[in-house]
């Protein structure tokens, strides 16, 4: 590259980065300064899960277990916290909570922006139809998902992918597909796969397309290019993407095989026992909030589940939402009509092929076929296909904005394309606001935590507390250990109506025998209460009542809160035998780690009432011993009388092997990057071809 080209690639480069992070403050401008935010998932699954990985990476460790939430539960397995995920790990070691998570999705919003530019720029989209088609994509489909972070953190490297296609298919370089290995790999350490799932499907229908495309024209690109090529193998195509996802799942081994081991032992092993693969779909008549969006987004109070036929799946306004922007729906309308748009570029038939393709998934019409198949039969929410449906009008809208800047020249021209996109942005700014569970409120209640009245009373005694609480989740932003539990993925343990607590926990009512019975068994120590427990024959005495600094804010109630001490309750430490008067104490408790020391007065069981799950291991004053699984689902080990040190460790056999193969799998690109040939083994031609 000579020094004037780089130094233009360069201006282009920042220039598209400050286009980019403009747009972000202006939509995301209270997150800039400072707010947070509030609502839909964040603070009963997202915010738990964040808050104990940054606490944990603050303190020098890497956390593959959470023990706050129930009985604990596998993190990386679990997937949506991103351990694995490269970016997580730097933010959430050196910022704040609020200010990581702000980050992390800021970011994102200027990759997926930045990505889509660079895909439009190589199918020969001009820069004004570039720029217009990354608002549409980046600020059409996220923004009403902000609850979501996975939508954002998936999204973003689908254009990259496409880009890294079309690089192999003109050069078919072994560069392009590490480019679009490391694009879907991005979008699988963060957590949830259901995005880089449609986008391995984007790419397999996009490449067959093209393929077909660069056949029928006997020509590398269907864009004019002074150098003519020969059209590539169909097998070469087929070996290379091959190639590709073999390499996506091996290097993203360290997240993926963790969490199959604990999708087998979860309550999604048999997915359809469990969840209808329907919800969250789009019902076909609400299609029409694409051109007559007021007819829905207007009310606040609108139920979509009212308007569902008898038998159908559930779904919400977040998961159902398709809109594209009035400016961008017509123009595209336009270019189909008149057929301009494909004249323009002929790459715009195939996106309206696939965009086509994933609208008519969206109602869920073929679940019945797809959901035995695989992927298609984990995957929930075919709403969610309206990712792609997006990209492709915002693709036939960069089209049509390249049009009219080539043929309509002059100031005229200027001023109606920087209309159209300043429309474009306070209309999708207005529906980002309408149709959204999430609220951004000038402070975040985790602001609150050190001044809160719960965690100072029950602060000195953490690691041997365990608090039943209706607010699942949320206190263990305090540091808190709770149940029940709310998880994505989650161990069947807490989804066995054998082991699960008894419902209905009414405080007004009297305890049954089996309430109690499972309150002692869990260990727990303490109910924290949204109303008084008036119910008589509840073993627990009254040691607070009142507002708390972060519990109130973060449920959003101003009536006080109750926190009770249980009596008799075994705790989260305990000897089998309960007239045993051996002493038994926690010396550490991280996240893979737990050092108990006692003092045996006789030989007995000691039970840990954490969960029992496949890698955790326990020695005796250094020699391996054999655990003992208790009541279903917690840890016990045989202890001889006398002073012991007993060390439970969390050693996952699927992250060591997932973490080996992961490297083993980098460490091969590695090689192939530095050999000047192939020699054969992978998809491509020679460098010197």
């Amino acid at each position: 590259m000579t020094s004037t080209s780089f130094i233009t690639t360069a201006k282009i480069v920042v220039g598209v980065t400050v286009v980019a992070i403009a747009l972000t403050m202006v939509f995301w401008w209270e997150l800039w300064t400072g707010g947070a935010l509030i609502g839909g998932d964040l603070y009963s699954y997202y915010f738990p899960q964040k808050t104990f990985l940054a606490e944990r990476l603050q303190a020098g460790e890497v956390p593959l277990w959470n023990p706050l939430v129930g009985h604990g539960y596998p993190m990386v397995a679990e997937s949506q916290t991103g351990i694995c995920y490269p970016i997580n790990l730097v933010l959430y070691r050196v910022m704040s909570v609020d200010t990581a998570y702000n980050t992390v999705q800021i970011l994102h919003y200027v990759l997926a922006y930045a990505f889509t530019c660079l895909y439009c720029r190589r199918i020969r989209i001009g820069w004004t139809g570039s720029l217009f088609a990354a608002l549409v994509y980046t600020y059409g489909w996220f923004p009403s998902r902000i609850c979501l972070e996975w939508a954002i953190l998936g999204g973003a490297w689908l254009p990259l992918a496409l880009w890294a296609v079309e690089g192999y298919l003109d050069r078919r370089e072994w560069k392009y597909l590490f480019l679009m290995i490391m694009a879907f790999v991005c979008q699988i350490l963060p957590g949830h796969f259901c995005l880089a799932f449609i986008s391995q499907l984007t790419v397999i229908g996009y490449t067959a397309g093209r393929a077909w495309q660069l056949r029928s024209a006997n020509r590398v690109s269907s864009i004019e290019s002074p150098v003519q090529r020969t059209e590539p193998a169909l097998s070469t195509i087929l070996s290379a993407l091959l190639v590709v996802f073999v390499s996506t799942y091996a290097i993203a081994a360290v997240q993926v095989l963790p969490t199959w081991e604990l999708k087998q032992n979860s309550q999604r092993a048999d997915v359809q026992g469990v969840h209808d693969p329907g919800y969250g779909h789009l019902p076909a008549w609400y299609w029409s909030q694409a051109i007559a969006p007021w007819k829905w987004y207007l009310d606040p109070t609108f139920d979509m589940n009212s308007l569902l036929s008898p038998g159908s799946p559930p779904t919400n306004k977040v998961e159902a939402h398709l809109y594209f922007g009035m400016v961008p729906i017509i123009i595209v309308l336009f270019g189909i009509a008149t057929r301009v748009v494909f004249h323009q570029n002929r790459i715009a038939a195939i996106w309206l092929v696939l965009g086509l393709l994933a609208l008519s998934y969206t109602p869920g019409w073929f679940l019945p076929i797809t959901r035995h198949l695989p992927g298609f039969s984990f995957f929930i929410g075919p709403g969610r296909f309206g990712l792609i449906t997006t990209f492709a009008v915002a693709l036939l809208a960069g089209v049509m904005i390249d049009w009219f800047r080539t043929r309509f020249v002059g100031l005229v021209a200027c001023v109606v394309i920087a209309g159209a996109a300043l429309a474009t942005t306070y209309d999708l700014f207005v529906v980002s606001r309408l149709v959204t569970y999430a609220t951004i409120i000038p402070t975040s209640p985790i602001e609150y935590v050190e001044e809160s009245e719960v965690r100072a009373i029950l602060k000195d005694k953490m690691h041997e507390t365990r608090v039943f609480s209706p607010g699942v989740n949320l206190p263990t932003i305090l540091g808190i250990t709770c149940t029940p539990v709310y998880l994505g993925i989650g161990p069947a343990e807490y989804y066995d109506p054998k082991l699960t607590f008894p419902e209905p926990f009414d405080p007004a009512l009297p305890p049954r025998a089996d309430q109690l019975d499972w309150l002692s068994r869990a260990g727990v120590t303490h109910i924290l209460s949204m109303t008084p427990m008036t119910g008589s024959d509840w073993p627990c005495q009254l040691i607070w009542r009142g507002l708390d600094p972060f519990l109130n804010r973060s449920w959003g109630t101003g009536d006080p809160l109750f926190l009770y001490e249980l009596i008799d309750s075994r705790g989260r430490l305990a000897w089998d035998d309960s007239e045993n008067s051996s002493t038994a104490e926690f010396i550490t408790y991280d996240a893979n780690r737990v050092v108990i020391r006692t003092n045996a007065s006789q030989a007995d069981e000691l039970i840990v009432t954490d969960l029992d799950y496949p890698g955790w291991e326990v020695a005796i004053d250094g020699q391996p011993a054999d655990k003992k699984l208790v009541d279903g689902m917690f840890r016990g080990v045989d202890v001889p009388a006398g002073d012991h040190e007993i060390v439970w460790t969390y050693r996952s056999h699927s992250i060591i092997f997932g973490l080996y193969l992961s490297l083993l799998s980098l460490a091969i690109w590695a090689v192939a990057g530095h050999r000047r040939f192939y020699g054969g083994w992978l998809p491509g031609k020679r460098k010197n071809e």
